[in-house]
Order: C-alpha cells, then structure tokens, then sequence
C-alpha cells in the first residue's frame, strides 16, 4: 500500500509554512515555524492535532534537529563531509532510519535497514519548493518528519549562503 503525498514549501515567508496534501489535493499535514531570532519550533499537525514538534539544536557539531512527538523524542542529523545530503535518524522507533539525496537535490530515499519506507522527488522551475512524496513503507509521519527537515535543512543553507553575499 502506498501513498503519495506532495510538499509544497512556501520560500519567501518570515514564519515558515509548509502544506503537505494528499493525492486528491486534500491537506494531510501543516508544518508551521513560530518566529524566531535563533532556532523557531516547527510545528507538524494532521487533522488538526499536533504529530511532532521540531526543532534544530543550535550548539552541535553537525546540523541535528530534535524531534518530539506521537513517535517519541529522536534526533535527526546530518552526515558530514558527503557530496550529497545524508540524514541519519537517532533513537526512537526508526533508529537507524537513512535519508539520502541525489546530487541535485532534486530526489531523496528514505530507508530504514535495507528497506526502502519512501522516495521524493522534487520539481523543477517552480515558484514553491515543491516534492511529490511516494510512501511505501513504514509510518507515514516519520516520512513527512524527515522531508520537513530537509526542507528547513535547505532552507538554512540558502539563507547562509545569501548572507555570505553580503
């Protein structure tokens, strides 16, 4: 049984949204960032109840987040040193979980002990940073954790990367 979700993430917003809908446009999950000077507290809801908190640690050596939520606390950090993004889950019931990008950024596996939970690929020339997200395996939540990480992964690095214009 799988299921395809899309993830649109609005790019040029102060507080942060992301809709996450199912095949027939209907809104599954709402990630949402408080406004914050330092590190803001993502909140992801489905059906109206809250599925997880996120939040990225601000004093670690590699950029983790902390998750909290219905799966119970984990971590989600990213590899170092890797020509592509690589995200290892931390504790929790998908310890072990390995989120891997193409080389563009433009696709992404999520595994879990050689098999394969789910698969995102993102979309090309639009106004909105958008995935389309086949769920294939495992708990749907853990999935859409993991892409809202990602997005506020990339999302971090670009806004370094302007600041680094300066």
């Amino acid at each position: 049984m799988s299921r395809t979700l899309s993830l649109a993430n609005t790019l040029l917003s102060l507080r942060g949204r992301m809709a996450i809908t199912d095949e027939a446009g209907s809104l599954a999950y709402e990630a949402r960032g408080e406004f914050a000077l330092w590190s803001p507290t993502w909140r992801i809801e489905a059906a109206g109840r809250e599925v997880a908190q996120v939040r990225r640690r601000l004093l670690s050596w590699r950029p983790t987040w902390e998750v909290d939520g219905e799966l119970g606390p984990f971590l989600i950090q990213r590899k170092l040193l890797s020509w592509t993004r690589q995200y290892r889950v931390l504790g929790g019931p998908a310890d072990g979980a390995a989120l891997k990008g193409s080389f563009f950024d433009y696709s992404f596996e999520l595994a879990q002990h050689g098999r394969l939970l789910a698969r995102a690929q993102g979309q090309v020339l639009t106004l909105r940073d958008r995935h389309t997200i086949e769920v294939l395996a495992g708990d749907e939540r853990l999935v859409v954790i993991a892409m809202v990480v990602l997005q506020l992964d990339r999302r971090d690095a670009s806004s370094s990367r302007a600041g680094d214009d300066d």
